[in-house]
């Protein structure tokens, strides 16, 4: 499985829906996916992006 799959798989639990803010994961955009990912790996509590 390709890094990006594991990622993805990390973090979006079984509905497609992003751990870490309330959006559905495949309607991240670049900035979201990256700052999603940082915010799981960094075990950090912040809001989301979008605010």
């Amino acid at each position: 499985m390709p890094a990006s799959e594991q990622q993805t798989a990390v973090l979006a639990d079984h509905a497609g829906a992003c751990v870490v803010c309330p959006h559905p994961w495949p309607e991240h955009d670049p900035t979201g996916v990256r700052f999603c990912t940082a915010t799981a790996a960094a075990a950090l509590s912040r809001g989301c992006i979008c605010r």
